[in-house]
């Protein structure tokens, strides 16, 4: 790839990558500034946050735990036809399953409710500018988790190609850059996740003479902003064959000797048999691992809807849209506009970072990814991160039964309305498996400790003992 044509695909990068890590900050302080002129308004609002802060710090910290004892949330109507195929046995697990069940339904409805009053609350202090707002995420938010994630970047569903295009076209208007850059960026950050080939890691591969703790800060703010000005453009150059650009990226694949890992995944790219023999060396998984990337984003690059929209100026037209529509019709200002990008932005930064250090990790995967609460929610079902580096393809990334994924449930909506197929989605087994797996490695699973029956049925059923695995609801 020449050098001018890297330097004008790098030029055009960093000026959307700037206008989207600058420009909402600012517009938050602008809006902050424009909330303050009325104290009282400012004081309601902070009091409704207050609220709602609370009232996610008691689901993560309470009743999320209570509800880990089951993986899966079993219909009423399977409920019913598994407890009359056991004739009376298992009388106590019979009688806990259906508390168990009653209880979930009953905490989704009163966790709702209890939400009403924030965003009603919020909706009488500013009216149509808070709507504005709340639209503007929902949409943008929607366009980046499903558009861009979980059909532009992994096909984890089919959707007729207008359905598929309107998804990209709302992430386009999260101000993330083009589809084309953000889904082959995303492709290489699964391919050689926690590595120093990784896109946005959060861990340190270089020998330098800073503290433990700066040298801490600088990862962990390359890995939630810092990367997309140092990650270099993935865009074919003008003029060139696909067939050239590939021969190109092939010949370009991670250096095995500057290829830096944790040594906790030492496992994963460095295979050795039970004698101690390397039967698979880093250099050879890292051209394996290469060569699939580079067919990934070939692909997206010869995708004839991504194309279209990764074009500077349909993306920019789309942007234009996304902000004039707000103040146009809405009588909104850029700042407030700003804001909302502001919201969405950073929480999928979030997902890059926070969700590589913090929170759970049922499912063992070759890097660091976790389940985060506090990202579940604000990024709208992406903290399921490291549900997602179990199985990049699956539609779902909420899996468990206590866990918050309102993304897989537009993606059902989709479907009941036949506008989605095919939808990858774990089977029961694999979320029952992965379970037993976590309770093994972590019996207390993250702090909480089941009484003494719950703690028996499990151990029973991590065992196979007793108790049918039906019984698991």
């Amino acid at each position: 790839m020449s050098e001018t044509h890297m330097s004008a695909n790098r030029r055009f990068e960093l000026g959307i990558v700037g206008f989207f890590i600058f420009m909402p900050p600012i517009g938050g302080l602008v809006a902050l500034y424009q909330a303050l002129q009325d104290t009282t308004k400012f004081g309601q609002s902070l009091g409704l946050l207050a609220w709602l802060c609370l009232l996610v710090g008691a689901h993560i910290k309470f009743v999320r735990p209570f509800f880990r004892r089951y993986p899966v949330v079993r219909s009423y109507k399977e409920i019913a036809e598994k407890i009359r195929s056991y004739n009376g046995r298992h009388a106590k697990l019979t009688t806990n399953v259906w508390r168990s069940r009653i209880l979930r339904s009953a905490y989704r409805i009163g966790f709702f409710a209890l939400t009403l009053p924030f965003f009603v609350g919020q909706y009488m202090i500013y009216g149509h500018h808070f709507v504005w707002f709340t639209m503007g995420w929902i949409v943008a938010g929607f366009g980046i988790t499903v558009g861009y994630h979980r059909i532009g970047t992994h096909p984890s569903f089919k959707c007729p190609e207008w359905v598929r295009a309107i998804l990209l076209v709302m992430g386009s208007m999260a101000v993330q850059g083009p589809v084309s850059e953000w889904t082959k960026k995303h492709s290489k950050h699964h391919a050689f996740g926690e590595t120093s080939a990784d896109v946005h890691s959060p861990y340190v591969f270089e020998d330098s003479k800073r503290g433990i703790f700066i040298e801490q800060f600088y990862a962990f703010m390359h890995s939630f902003m810092m990367w997309a000005f140092r990650e270099p453009s993935l865009r074919r150059p003008k003029g060139m064959s696909i067939e050239d650009w590939k021969s190109d990226l092939l010949a370009n694949s991670p250096n095995p000797a500057t290829f830096k890992f944790r040594e906790e995944d030492r496992g994963h790219w460095e295979v050795k048999d039970k004698s101690g023999k390397i039967v698979a060396s880093t250099e050879k998984l890292i051209k394996a691992r290469w060569s699939r990337f580079v067919d990934v984003i070939v692909g997206i690059e010869q995708d004839k809807t991504i194309a279209i929209l990764g074009q500077p100026l349909v993306y920019l037209g789309i942007l234009a849209v996304s902000v004039g529509a707000p103040m146009v019709l809405g009588g909104i200002s850029i700042w407030e506009v700003l804001a909302r990008v502001c919201y969405v932005n950073w929480a999928t930064f979030c997902v890059n970072s926070v969700s590589h250090i913090w929170g759970e990790q049922p499912f063992q995967v070759p890097d660091n990814s976790r389940n985060n609460a506090v990202v579940e929610i604000i990024a709208l079902g992406e903290g399921g991160h490291n549900t997602h580096h179990k199985s990049e393809l699956w539609a779902q990334h909420g899996v468990f039964a206590w866990q918050f994924d309102p993304s897989a449930i537009l993606i059902k909506t989709l479907a009941f309305f036949g506008l989605a197929r095919e939808l990858n989605l774990p089977s029961r087994a694999q979320i029952k498996a992965a379970w037993r797996g976590w309770r093994r490695r972590e019996p207390t699973m993250q702090g909480y400790l089941a009484p003494t029956w719950e703690r028996e049925i499990s151990s029973a059923l991590v065992e196979q003992i007793s108790a049918p695995e039906e019984a698991i609801v």
